[in-house]
């Protein structure tokens, strides 16, 4: 199983017209069984948006990042398991409340999208903390900016939980709601910023 340049493209453009309420969008997506895999697959794209992000935890830890950005394995380990546990958690948590929805067609698609979304999720958390890292902004401004741009994210959270479940449902709110909850337990948890 590989990913194909234009199965990300389109599942991305998919994911990004998600975040304006098309839910005409999720059939754009790659539904199959192959298709939910392929999803799994594709969260190593959010890689990239570790970077910025260690590098932000690194300047507010006091650490210089001149000084390579992996030099510090107890803040990377916690950046990854961080960024990890914001894919899984929301998924984790319908699934021990609500193990019968596993067998839905719904629910597949709720997890293909939520994983395709995730990579725009960590891309527009990591804009922020780039900024904040390359000292274009100070960490109260860099707040902000995390804290607009995670609307963003919560948006988009709750688009894909819409389009998934149905507009009828009421589950997108408290899926948006608990994956609010769920990022801050986690930042919390590992002590990080939040970016």
């Amino acid at each position: 199983m590989r990913l194909a340049a234009d199965d990300v493209t389109r599942s991305l453009r998919a994911s990004w017209r998600l975040l304006s309420a098309d839910a005409k969008a999720l059939p754009d997506l790659d539904l199959s069984r192959d298709g939910f895999w392929r999803s799994y697959l594709a969260l190593i794209l959010t890689v990239p948006a570790i970077i910025p992000v260690l590098a932000a935890e690194r300047v507010l830890a006091g650490l210089p990042n001149t000084a390579g950005l992996f030099n510090a394995p107890v803040l990377l380990a916690s950046v990854i398991a961080a960024e990890l546990l914001a894919v899984i958690t929301v998924p984790a948590l319908l699934i021990m409340l609500a193990p019968g929805l596993v067998h839905s067609p719904r629910f597949t698609g709720f997890i293909i999208a939520w994983n395709w979304s995730s990579i725009l999720s960590a891309g527009l958390m990591a804009v922020p903390a780039a900024v904040f890292a390359l000292g274009w902004s100070n960490a109260g401004i860099a707040t902000f900016q995390a804290l607009a741009f995670g609307a963003i994210v919560l948006r988009l959270r709750y688009c894909v939980a819409r389009a998934a479940f149905g507009p009828r449902s009421g589950i997108a709110g408290a899926i948006a709601c608990a994956s609010l909850l769920a990022d801050y337990a986690i930042i919390r948890t590992f002590g990080l910023a939040g970016f």
